[in-house]
């Protein structure tokens, strides 16, 4: 543990998540010491001495707001820095443009639909992307061995399919060819993994999810521990402007605070749901990390907190899984997830629809895949409306949904 000058005594860091979350964040220099870190919606700031720049000039390069967020998402990732961008899909490309022409990008099979088709973009500027099956470890230590490679991208869990990937293997792959391991923790946070302590160079959040948490901010986040990688980041972003601005910082500063409520809450549900939805007669699977028929279930508890509030599930009657979305009421059809209210989607139609075609080609995603981002709802009213959303496709069976209903939740 740390400690850190201040104008009134010599505060010690707090080592926990749930204080840097709630507490962190402040502004070092703010004389009136705001409960609430400010907000400087500035674009400029005046200097003093027109031959030297003072410590903020122009908000693209640096601003208090945002460094009080970047600062405190370092401290939650375990980074020596962070950086925050306009979207998670700029973050992403920010990341993926460290490969250069002539210089290979390996990613795991399965990744979030605009990810994949900015990787395909990169092929264009001579960068080559090959795709790998990625929780399986020896198959990664085997194409990481086939041909030199400057940059590897892995989600665990993944989206929509919830795989597992060891992280912590394949950061020593990484090691041993010289590549960069860049893991998106979109759907963990670092509330519950920390990839940098896994051995990953690089990890990457869409904080529009659950980082910002309410739906009414777009942001995106990179951290490291690379003193190199971060210098070479902060340029580029100050060049292209791809910077968050102000207001959205201070939004997402304000939606961290409650990150490890929210989500507690949320992968507790998530739990409660999973297990009667896998025994309903329409459901063919339920793929969550949660349960313990989950395939990469014990390796996630080994490298997370929780499983988190993504689910995913299969219908044995793949033509249904459109009405079935359709019908439910308290969950909205939106593409994004980890927001407080809970959603439902199609992959295949919608967060994954842009995925190339010669992509979707290689490796389909099952018709009948249906993604529920779980919010902070009663668990009993969620899954009613599950319940009823499922009659329709129990309908030809004869089956009723709504006899499958757990006495009560707990």
């Amino acid at each position: 543990m740390t400690t850190r000058s201040h104008s009134r005594a010599v505060v010690r860091e707090p080592a926990s998540l749930d204080t840097l979350l709630a507490r962190g964040g402040a502004l070092a220099a703010d004389p009136y010491h705001a409960t609430t870190p400010p907000l400087y919606q500035t674009a400029t700031f005046a200097q003093e001495d027109p031959t030297r720049f003072g410590e903020f000039d122009y908000t693209r390069t640096d601003n208090p707001t945002r460094r009080a967020l970047e600062e405190q998402l370092a401290s939650l990732e375990g980074a020596l820095g962070a950086l925050t961008y306009a979207s998670g899909m700029a973050a992403v490309a920010a990341c993926a443009r460290l490969v250069k022409p002539g210089e290979r990008l390996l990613a795991g099979a399965d990744l979030y639909g605009g990810t994949q088709r900015f990787f395909e973009s990169l092929e264009a500027f001579g960068v080559r992307v090959d795709y790998l099956d990625s929780h399986d470890s020896r198959v990664m230590e085997r194409a990481l061995a086939a041909a030199p490679t400057r940059l590897v991208w892995l989600e665990s869990p993944s989206n929509p399919l919830l795989e597992i990937v060891d992280l912590s293997a394949a950061a020593v792959h990484c090691a041993r060819q010289g590549a960069l391991l860049a893991v998106d923790g979109t759907a963990t946070s670092p509330w519950l993994q920390r990839p940098l302590e896994l051995g990953a160079a690089l990890v990457v959040h869409s904080a529009t999810k659950l980082l910002a948490g309410h739906g009414d901010v777009t942001a995106g986040v990179v951290a490291t521990r690379d003193e190199a990688l971060l210098r070479e980041l902060a340029a580029r972003r100050n060049a292209e402007g791809t910077a968050l601005a102000p207001f959205e910082a201070w939004l997402l500063q304000r939606g961290l605070r409650t990150l490890s409520l929210r989500l507690e809450r949320q992968q507790r549900t998530a739990e409660l749901l999973g297990e009667p939805l896998g025994q309903h007669p329409a459901v063919a699977c339920v793929r969550f990390p949660g349960l313990l028929a989950h395939p990469g279930a014990a390796l996630h508890a080994c490298q997370s907190r929780g499983p988190g509030q993504l689910l995913s599930f299969e219908l044995r009657d793949p033509s249904r899984a459109a009405e079935v979305v359709t019908a439910t009421q308290l969950f909205t059809t939106a593409v994004s997830f980890g927001g407080l209210t809970s959603s439902i989607s199609l992959p295949t139609c919608m967060s994954h629809a842009s995925v190339p075609s010669a992509r979707k080609a290689r490796a389909p995603l099952p018709a009948g895949l249906v993604r529920v981002s779980v919010g902070i709802e009663d668990v009993e009213d969620l899954w009613g409306d599950l319940q009823l959303a499922l009659e329709s496709a129990c309908a030809d069976s004869g089956t009723d949904a709504r006899a499958h209903a757990p006495a009560a939740f707990g």
